[in-house]
């Protein structure tokens, strides 16, 4: 069933991040309080609840919500979402768990004005989360995956002056982040095995997949992702060290999605990787494990929220096991149990927040006779604490009664027909002893600390915890609540991979599992009684057995490597040079197969040279030019005069190219290579004379032995690059295929008279989305080292972004030297000149020669060149609007929202669209006003950004240098 409503919840959540953005504006913030804030907030997951709602009759019915475009169509990649009973019912919880989690936190951040940036990080972590459980395929899935785990560390270091929140979020981020990259292999090779990325392809591939050799690598890499990211053992260290979040975020994070993310994966992929005897031995020995080690570690906890996470580890590992089960039941318990933990774990967390913000702590020693001060906060953390421990007549009964069922049936292997009920009930006691001590020691308990006080909360903020929980009483209690017993039937078949009845009546009659429920019961109140006594045996062997220790064993090892790495690098460039090249020989020699042609067969499939005519002997002249400033870059003494000498040897390059000719290609050649000179030139002026006097000294008068292995590492690399050009020519196609196709259809398809403008922002635009985040990220790159020197040195104005108020207008240029009148007239017709020839760039750029980085190129060079005039101080006065941070970040921006353009409107992300066309527009020849347009100007502003950060930092003046001295003193 094609449905464009899956997209469309996920635009409400996105459309609440940006409205999250909007409130960091000083004015709005002061309008609008942190409480109005997260009202309005929370309408976005309040719209995309009702957006998912209202297709549920459907997904009862059995319909399947599709929606999809071309994302890659070239690569075959397509992107869109698929939702059925399992998706709906994981979106149901996320959308609905998020609504409350905003509300709370508008009491929780009250008086906050940095708030806004919790609810954006919290708002991109929902949409992250909600896309990964309505991915339509393994590639989208991944996309969204990542993003839950970048938007959970920011959540979890949401406190960046608190080292333990660093770390925690550092912790995480590492090991999601590693099980994210095996996650990704074994889902392209499960697509590539089942013949298609999307779900609809893969979920009829279970037979393939299990019978192909490489299933136990698929299998092993998937589960590997999945264990990382829901905190399986061994994995699972991460998570209670995640409880650095604010409270808000752990109760959202850790109790109905983050967590959930690798369970929802294990189920969608059991269909087609589940069903044999590793998948179920895997998944029931690593699930069992870490749910016993969860319910042991949550048992030693004084710390609320440290008590909760691990208690969320022992329901995480009891639903991987259920998962393993290949028997209906199994999945009826996986099901009842993701439902059942949302709901008391949710509350329970916000309970803790509530403690916490309003008695100061959630330290269990400490707390003690708040029933009497809190009796409503009470009240929600009884029902929901019960709940957690399973008890009647509560919807975690349902949840535990289910589950001990599963784990007797009768398909259990005899050597686990005692083991798995055992453990089962020994961590179902352990959870109920946490819950009275969360009941009895919090709130009846008499008071242990006369300086802890505390209070009711708000209503708003009790109203969050205490839906859940009159939710887990309600649908337990109810007679026959069939709408949600059929959306539980629903998600748990579509994980089965075949029809599954759920039953949510509470009674079962008296058989095992209830027994089995009875001895964990009596066992708990045991355990609780005698709390004290063996906690205090816990804490004195904790210390000894802790997954955190391979953890950071494998860290001191990284350390270990870095450590050498540092000892390797001697600071001098020979050294790296020398390396680099024989590093890259020896791949190209030893790995790819690349042999040395014999010096005869060279000059056997040399190019027949045709001596007639002019043409050859211009490009005999450019050739000579090219290689000859080349060797006077090496050989001349003043660094100015050689940086020259380079520069003209690439405009010797760029003449070539106009022979050949390829005009492109040669512009840009041209003004990159005197853009590169002028920062060259910049970059002198920051190097004190005698630093650069020891350098030529060390170069041209070492011993002979130094010159020789000099000579030797410069011949040895142009000839590998030679030999390499030579075969990369020799092997091509004498008859190109791509040439005809961009002939025939660059202006057909794309409107564009110029192939390589089309190639550049339509053929290949993914390439140049790359290539120019590449250039920026470098931009800002070099202006990080160069700031972090700067600031090292104690330069003058070493931050680019320095006090413009001790800046005065002086004449005088990058060297403090006069500049004539002449000069700084001719630097100021250049920049609008400049500007106006860029913006003509990117006007025509698309149907002739020029681009938007041609034209952000020329820009920059007239930046450069008032930089060099009027130097660092002037230069950045009278140019207030040269901000280049914020240019890269609306180019790249640009780049995004112009492919988000062309897969709305062609399905395809990047593709072309032509506004003027489709509006009837007239337009002067060789304009297009459409998504090209933006491609070019978002080109030009990445690269004005870039540049004029190098040249900005590159002209800052440095108290290192003699007085005096400019590039020229030598």
């Amino acid at each position: 069933m094609n449905d464009i409503v899956p997209a469309v919840s996920l635009a409400f959540i996105l459309a609440g991040a940006v409205l999250a953005g909007g409130f960091s504006i000083d004015a709005v913030k002061r309008r609008v309080s942190v409480p109005q804030m997260s009202g309005i907030l929370a309408l976005a997951p309040l719209g995309a609840l009702g957006a998912v709602l209202s297709r549920i009759p459907d997904i009862l019915e059995g319909a399947v919500l599709t929606w999809r475009f071309s994302w890659l169509p070239s690569i075959g990649v397509t992107s869109g979402f698929y939702v059925d009973g399992l998706s709906a019912l994981f979106a149901v919880i996320i959308t609905f768990i998020g609504v409350l989690i905003i509300v709370y936190a508008g009491q929780y951040f009250k008086g906050d004005p940095g708030a806004w940036r919790f609810f954006f990080y919290l708002l991109l972590f929902m949409g992250a989360m909600l896309g990964v459980v309505m991915a339509g395929d393994v590639i989208t899935l991944f996309v969204f995956w990542e993003g839950t785990g970048i938007t959970s560390f920011l959540l979890i270091a949401y406190d960046p002056s608190r080292p333990d929140a660093r770390n925690s979020g550092f912790k995480a981020l590492v090991i999601t982040g590693a099980g994210g990259i095996a996650l990704l292999i074994g889902l392209l090779l499960a697509g590539d095995l089942s013949g298609g990325t999307e779900w609809e392809v893969i979920l009829k591939g279970g037979n393939r997949l299990r019978e192909s050799p490489t299933y136990p690598l698929v299998l092993g890499l998937t589960l590997l992702g999945a264990f990382t990211k829901s905190a399986q053992f061994p994995f699972h260290i991460w998570l209670p060290q995640a409880m650095t979040a604010p409270t808000p975020a752990s109760a959202y994070l850790h109790s109905a999605t983050m967590v959930k993310a690798g369970i929802y994966l294990m189920a969608r992929m059991n269909p087609v990787l589940g069903q044999t005897e590793l998948w179920f031995w895997l998944l029931t020995v690593f699930g069992m494990t870490t749910m016993v080690i969860g319910a042991y570690q949550g048992f030693r906890q004084n710390d609320i929220k440290a008590l909760l996470a691990y208690s969320t580890i022992c329901q995480l590992g009891i639903l991987t096991m259920m998962i393993g089960q290949d028997i209906p039941i199994a999945f009826k318990a996986m099901v009842v149990g993701v439902a059942a933990h949302a709901m008391y774990k949710s509350a329970l967390f916000l309970v803790a927040g509530i403690l916490d913000h309003e008695t100061g702590t959630r330290d269990i020693r400490r707390l003690g006779g708040l029933w009497r001060r809190m009796p409503a906060t009470f009240g929600i953390a009884l029902v929901a604490a019960l709940s957690m421990a399973g008890l009647p007549p509560l919807f975690g009964f349902l949840a535990k009664e289910t589950l001990l069922t599963a784990t007797v049936h009768p398909s259990v292997p005899e050597n686990l027909a005692w083991v798995l009920p055992a453990s089962t009930v020994i961590a179902g006691a352990l959870i109920l002893a946490q819950a009275g001590m969360l009941i009895w020691d919090v709130f009846w308990d008499r008071p242990k600390d006369s300086t802890v006080q505390g209070h009711e909360a708000p209503i708003l903020m009790l109203l969050a915890p205490a839906l859940p929980t009159l939710m887990s009483v309600s649908d337990a209690l109810s007679p026959d609540p069939e709408a949600e017993a059929l959306l539980l039937a629903r998600a748990a078949s579509a994980a089965y991979g075949a029809d599954v009845k759920v039953s949510l009546h509470m009674w079962s009659g008296l058989n095992v599992p209830m027994a089995l429920s009875a001895a964990a019961v009596g066992t708990g109140l045991i355990l609780f009684v005698h709390r004290r006594r063996l906690r205090t045996f816990q804490a004195r062997i904790g210390g000894r057995f802790s997954m955190n220790i391979l953890y950071e064993v494998l860290f001191r090892c990284i350390d270990a490597a870095a450590g050498l790495a540092v000892r390797l690098q001697v600071g001098r460039l020979r050294f790296y040079l020398s390396a680099i090249i024989g590093a890259t020989a020896l791949l190209v020699f030893g790995l790819s197969g690349v042999r040395l042609p014999p010096v005869t067969d060279m000059f056997h499939r040399w190019p027949h040279l045709d001596f007639a005519g002019e043409l050859l002997y211009l490009k005999i002249f450019a050739l000579g030019l090219t290689v000859g400033t080349a060797l006077g870059s090496v050989f001349l003494q003043r660094d100015f005069w050689a940086i020259l000498a380079a520069g003209a040897s690439g405009l010797g390059m760029a003449l070539l190219l106009v022979l050949e000719p390829a005009p492109d290609v040669a512009l840009v050649q041209i003004v990159v290579d005197i853009l590169t000179l002028v920062i060259l030139v910049l970059a002198l002026t920051r190097i004190p004379f005698g630093q650069r006097r020891t350098a030529h000294e060390v170069t041209f008068k070492q011993t002979p032995y130094g010159l020789v292995r000099d000579t030797l590492v410069a011949v040895f690399s142009g000839l590998v690059v030679m030999i390499i050009t030579f075969e990369a020519l020799s092997a091509r196609p004498r008859d190109s295929v791509l040439t005809p196709y961009f002939t025939a259809n660059a202006e057909t398809l794309t409107g564009s008279k110029s192939i390589v403008g089309a190639v550049i922002v339509d053929f290949r635009a993914l390439d140049t989305l790359l290539e120019i985040t590449v250039f920026s990220i470098a931009g800002l790159g070099i202006f990080m080292l160069l700031r972090h020197a700067a600031q090292k040195h104690n330069d003058t104005f070493a931050r680019a972004g320095g006090d413009l108020a001790e800046v005065t207008a002086v004449g005088v240029g990058v060297q403090g030297r006069p500049v004539s009148p002449f000069i700084r007239t001719l630097a100021y017709l250049i920049l609008p000149i400049a500007m106006i020839i860029g913006a003509l760039h990117i006007l025509y750029g698309h149907d002739q020669p020029g681009d938007g980085f041609t034209a952000g190129v020329i820009v920059s060079l007239a930046v450069s060149f008032w930089y060099v005039v009027f130097g660092y101080r002037e230069t950045r006065r009278m140019l207030p609007w040269l901000k280049p941070s914020l240019f890269i970040g609306i180019g790249v921006l640009l780049i995004l929202l112009s492919g988000a353009v062309g897969a709305g409107v062609k399905g395809s992300f990047l593709a072309g669209v032509d506004f003027g066309h489709a509006l009837g527009m007239t337009l002067p020849r060789g304009v297009h006003l459409g998504t090209s347009l933006i491609f070019e100007f978002a080109i030009c502003l990445s690269v004005v950004g870039s540049v004029a950060h190098m040249v900005n930092t590159l002209g800052i003046p440095d108290q290192r240098r003699s007085e005096g001295t400019d590039a020229t003193d030598e």
